[in-house]
């Protein structure tokens, strides 16, 4: 996640986000017993909230690498964890080595073909000892976990859903349960993305969930029960806050050309002088979409106080 992302749709292809599918169903297995406590967040995760529907539900643009939140309660308490980094060896997964030559234990890949590679990066909560954007060791020598603020939350607001996909190396048809970010969760976190680093991908992945995970009440209401329930408050207050800063008329400044519309539709059609207009409509679109998602919240609570 610490990494700079394509900055258009056409910067991904449908075939390397089935790499990352199968790349995670193998990653899987390399946890053993503890595969169900690992939560995927990220760009994979819009392909199992917005299941492709044509012409109703588009085809999510994918993704280029399979982001995962560990449990370190869980985790800790197991003495399989200690062996972890062999046994992602096993399954051929190897440490990442960035262009210094570097070596990182947070962030591994696997190689599903000659000339493909996929990324898989390691997450945990962000807490006092370990504030966002840091790296540690979460048990014993071998795997670290980059923290990300709120990562949390997927740990208690997630869905299922079994899957079924081709291993790596030949190694047959397996059928897994994964574990991903529900709706809220993912509204929160790629809310908090895109403000902490700007990255289009960021903004057109939750735009696209607002988008195609079900009607707006809907995803409106289901936020504000979040909300109601007073659990990870704090989360939710600052994607809310995020959301009206980068997709809202704030200051005087029309809520279409602020940072989070623009890159939604810089995602969707590049720069090219040609598109200009199509642009303008899809920053528009969006800006009218989050505005109304945030105007429902708003309702509700105001209503309710």
């Amino acid at each position: 996640m610490a990494s700079s992302k394509p900055e258009t749709a056409d910067g991904y292809d449908a075939e390397h986000t089935i790499a990352c599918e199968r790349t995670l169903v193998t990653l899987l297995r390399s946890f053993g017993t503890l595969k169900g406590t690992l939560r995927l967040i990220g760009g994979l995760v819009p392909r199992y909230l917005t299941p492709e529907s044509p012409p109703e539900v588009p085809a999510h643009a994918g993704t280029s690498d399979v982001d995962i939140v560990l449990n370190l309660q869980v985790l800790a308490n197991d003495d399989a964890y200690a062996d972890l980094a062999d046994q992602l060896k096993n399954r051929g997964f190897q440490r990442h080595v960035n262009n210094k030559g570097n070596s990182s234990s947070w962030r591994w890949q696997r190689r599903v073909s000659e000339h493909e590679v996929v990324l898989v990066e390691f997450l945990r909560d962000a807490d006092d000892k370990l504030p966002g954007g840091k790296v540690a060791s979460v048990e014993g020598e071998g795997v670290s976990a980059l923290a990300i603020n709120h990562a949390g939350i997927v740990h208690e607001w997630y869905l299922e859903k079994e899957i079924t996909t081709e291993l790596l190396d030949d190694g047959g048809i397996a059928t897994e349960t994964i574990r991903f970010a529900d709706v809220t969760a993912f509204i929160v976190l790629k809310a908090l993305a895109f403000d902490d680093r700007a990255e289009n991908k960021d903004a057109a992945d939750l735009v696209h969930v607002l988008r195609y995970a079900g009607s707006i009440n809907t995803l409106a209401q289901q936020f504000i029960d979040r909300l109601r329930a007073n659990r990870h408050r704090v989360a939710l207050d600052s994607a809310l806050s995020a959301l009206r800063r980068r997709f809202c008329e704030t200051d005087g400044i029309e809520a279409h050309l602020r940072d989070g519309p623009v890159a939604c539709a810089h995602f969707a059609f590049g720069r090219d002088p040609a598109l200009e207009e199509e642009r303008t409509l899809e920053q528009r679109y969006v800006a009218g979409l989050v505005g109304e998602f945030i105007r429902l919240i708003e309702k509700a609570l105001s209503q309710a106080g």
